[in-house]
């Protein structure tokens, strides 16, 4: 009997001794791999390496647009890539709607945000803008092949004109409204990107639309559509047609960054030839 129970007492405690030798070794192998991820995440700091989030709409063609791969691209990505690589730091898209990406940046959800955005006054009182731009654009009057009664803007009265809340056209035909209440543009806000609104113009839906030259130009070339296209002499008095990159109010630091990273492009032509690439024409505003 007492032979039988110290054989009993012996197996436990081999069994005892085999179970601490398992856990030693499993928790050495842990502190292996803790200290391989440590490792890692100290190297991409060392290489200088970080990741910003970037909010984009995801459209207007060709500003940021999804391709059929389903790949982001465009002219502001091709741009920001090409600043992110003299930044040395990674980027995250992320897309969004228009006016999300602005919760979105309040939020604390973007480092930065970008999509043909344009200056108004409540904007610059919330925001950080980038100290210059990085687009200026033309603004223009389009109309149906057909169409001979509207040659002018003072020919939109009481005209059915689309307009992306918040948009450069947006802002334009408020302006104008602002400054001739008594032969007010009837606007139509609409989510529609300038692509789908320029079919509905060619459609009939709309009487007339005011958008960038670079949109109704990608759309004739898209669509083979013809349109009559003006040239609005006082535009720039009513609103510049330019685009910016917002920050948060208080992140001048990355602005500083990045604003040196775009002068950067700029001096070397690097953002003039993605405007060729994209626009077939160089849009970048000269200093």
């Amino acid at each position: 009997m007492k032979k039988n129970l110290l054989k009993i007492c012996t197996g436990i405690m081999s069994a005892v001794l085999l179970v601490g030798a398992f856990a030693g070794c499993s928790s050495s192998s842990s502190t292996t791999d803790n200290k391989t991820e440590d490792n890692a995440a100290t190297d991409e700091a060392a290489d200088g390496e970080r990741t910003l989030v970037v909010g984009v709409p995801g459209t207007p063609k060709p500003y940021n647009y999804v391709n059929d791969s389903g790949e982001l691209v465009g002219y502001e990505i091709d741009m920001l890539n090409a600043m992110a690589e003299k930044m040395n730091v990674k980027l995250d898209y992320q897309v969004t709607e228009f006016e999300s990406m602005f919760a979105g940046l309040d939020a604390g959800r973007y480092d930065l945000i970008i999509g043909n955005i344009s200056k108004k006054p409540e904007r610059e009182e919330k925001y950080l803008f980038s100290t210059e731009p990085y687009f200026k654009n033309k603004i223009v009057l389009v109309t149906a092949k057909d169409n001979t009664d509207i040659k002018s803007i003072e020919d939109l009265g009481g005209k059915r004109v689309p307009a992306g809340s918040g948009r450069a056209n947006a802002l334009f035909m408020e302006t104008y409204n602002e400054q001739h209440p008594d032969n007010p543009i009837d606007i139509q806000y609409t989510d529609a990107d300038a692509s789908a609104a320029l079919v509905d113009l060619y459609n009939g839906r709309y009487d007339a639309c005011i958008y960038n030259q670079t949109y109704v130009t990608g759309v004739m070339d898209e669509y083979g559509y013809e349109y009559n296209v003006y040239e609005i002499p006082n535009a720039d008095e009513i609103e510049i047609p330019e685009a910016w990159i917002l920050f948060s109010k208080d992140n001048t630091e990355l602005r500083d960054e990045m604003d040196n990273a775009l002068a950067e492009i700029k001096a070397d032509d690097t953002l003039s030839e993605i405007s060729v690439k994209y626009f077939g024409e160089d849009y970048v505003p000269k200093n």
